[in-house]
Formats: structure tokens, C-alpha cells, sequence
């Protein structure tokens, strides 16, 4: 009876000329000896070989090394994703009118010396929101774009075109406003940052996005005038009620008094106006494509 070596994966490895010397050479003089084993080993011997000649029988595509390069260099879906926004908010910074953004921070800038001499951070809250409606009401539109017609045209969908002035422009106003709620700091405890930059949130959400919206259906300076009317009936005290309204007008002025102080029901409702002003830009370049030259 043969004596098997003790780890049989050595045949496997004899047959693909993996073993070192001393081990090729020990299981060469048991093979003299077992016939099971050196038809195992003759086996796979002829399995490898003819596995290395359906290999060396493949050619690859000439261009095969050219296109695995250009495949490793080529930029990932998340990558060209990237350089896409990249493009269209540049293309779009140039686009927004300039005199916004230093019109704008003068703005801001009046806001916090008014707070600072009133020694009123609430004021900022009142401030932030109208600075930034305005400013949202004349991003896109005819009266504000000279090449407007020409950008709904273009293969860029009018949404994204809008999405990507109102990123920047209202990415610039939350700037600012963050950036004076922190100079703010003079007059606020440190541990009341968090609330104060909720109470001024919630307006810069909601009004902006309002006034956005209104643009687009009735022109910059009817949106802006509608949202600032907006904004300036919940400071309508119940003195100047007429008596005999006063029952039916005071719980409704009281809870349109409550929604602007409810940070969350204003980002929420800010949030709607958004998608139904993208939705209404998408539908504006509908009606150009459809309509006649």
C-alpha cells in the first residue's frame, strides 16, 4: 500500500509547478510508486494545458490598453455631476445682475448698524427677510434678463436655470444674515444663537420664496409690493380692528400672527412656493418651444 504525502493540495500544486525543490523532488519519488496519484497529477497536468491554450487562442482588441486608460481616466457619474453644477452656476453668477450683490451687502450692512443703534438684535429678523425677497423678485424674468427668451431656449431646462440663480442668490443673502447674527453677538447671549438664527430663518424662507413665486406670474414689482403687504399685516394690532369685525377678523389675525412665528411651518411652506416657482419657470419654457417663431 502507498503512502499518500500528507497534504494532497501538493499535487495541485506539483501539477502547476508551484513546489520548491526539496517538496518537487518528494513528491516525484512518491508518484514512482502510486499510479492513482500520477493519474490525478496527469489530470490536472492536461487541464492546465489545455486552459493555456484557450488563453494563448484570445487576441485582445488592439485598442484594448487605449481604452482601459481613457476608462481609469474618464471623470465618475458623481464627477461629471459636479463639474455640470459647477458650470451652470457660473454661467449664471455672470448672468444675475450685478449690482445685486454689493446692493445687497450695503443693505445688510445699513440692517446691522440699525440694530446695533437700536440695541435690538430682533430687528435683523424683520430686515433679513425683505432684503432677501427683494432681491429674489429680480432673478429671472424679461424685465431682468436681456437674454431671457434665449435662455429658455437653450437646452438647459429653464428650472435649473432658475434653481441655479436662486442657489446663489439667496446662498449669498443666508450668508450675509448668518454673518450679522454672529456680529450680533455683542448684543445676545451666545446660548441664544441657535434661536435667534431659527427667528429669522423662517421669514427668509417663506417671504423670498413668495416673492420669487409672484414674479414670475405678475412681474417683480407687484410680487414685491404683494410680499412686503404680506409681511406687514401680522403687525396689525386688534385696536385698529373695526368693533364690529372684531369677532370674525381677531382669531384670524391671530393665527396669520402665529404662522409667521412658527419657524418650521414657515421653511415648510417656503419650501412649496419653491417647487411651484422651478414648476412654473419649466412650464414658461413650454409655452416659448410651443409657441410660434
Amino acid at each position: 500500500m502507498n503512502a499518500h504525502p500528507p497534504d494532497e493540495d501538493r499535487l495541485l500544486r506539483y501539477a502547476a509547478g508551484q513546489l520548491d525543490e526539496k517538496e518537487r523532488a518528494a513528491v516525484e519519488r512518491h508518484l514512482e510508486s502510486c499510479p492513482d496519484c500520477r493519474a490525478e497529477v496527469a489530470l490536472w497536468q492536461s487541464v492546465g494545458a489545455e486552459i493555456t491554450a484557450a488563453n494563448a487562442a484570445l487576441r485582445p482588441p488592439a485598442d484594448a490598453p487605449a481604452r482601459a486608460l481613457a476608462r481609469l481616466r474618464a471623470p465618475s457619474a458623481l464627477e461629471r455631476a459636479l463639474l455640470r453644477t459647477f458650470s451652470l452656476l457660473s454661467a449664471q453668477a455672470y448672468l444675475v445682475r450685478r449690482e445685486l450683490w454689493p446692493s445687497t451687502a450695503i443693505l445688510m450692512f445699513m440692517g446691522i448698524i440699525a440694530t446695533l443703534l437700536l440695541e435690538r438684535a430682533s430687528f435683523i429678523g424683520y430686515f433679513a427677510p425683505l432684503v432677501a425677497a427683494a432681491s429674489l423678485a429680480v432673478i429671472f424674468g424679461p424685465d431682468h434678463d436681456p437674454a431671457y427668451e434665449l435662455a429658455l431656449a437653450t437646452p438647459t431646462s429653464p428650472w435649473k436655470v432658475l434653481l441655479a440663480r436662486l442657489a446663489l442668490v439667496h446662498g449669498y443673502n443666508l450668508v450675509l444674515t448668518l454673518a450679522a447674527s454672529l456680529f450680533l453677538l455683542l448684543l445676545i447671549p451666545p446660548e441664544m444663537l441657535g434661536s435667534f438664527i431659527l427667528g429669522w430663518l423662517g421669514p427668509m424662507t417663506f417671504l423670498p420664496a413668495l416673492a420669487l413665486l409672484l414674479s414670475l406670474w405678475t412681474g417683480s414689482g407687484n410680487s414685491v409690493a404683494a410680499a412686503y403687504a404680506l409681511w406687514l399685516l401680522q403687525f396689525i394690532h386688534p385696536d385698529f380692528i373695526p368693533a364690529r369685525f372684531a369677532a370674525q377678523l381677531t382669531p384670524a389675525v391671530e393665527a396669520y400672527r402665529h404662522f409667521w412665528a412658527s419657524p418650521f411651518l414657515l421653511v415648510a411652506a417656503g419650501g412649496l412656493l419653491l417647487a411651484a416657482a422651478l414648476w412654473s419657470s419649466g412650464r414658461m419654457g413650454e409655452r416659448l418651444v410651443r409657441s410660434p417663431l
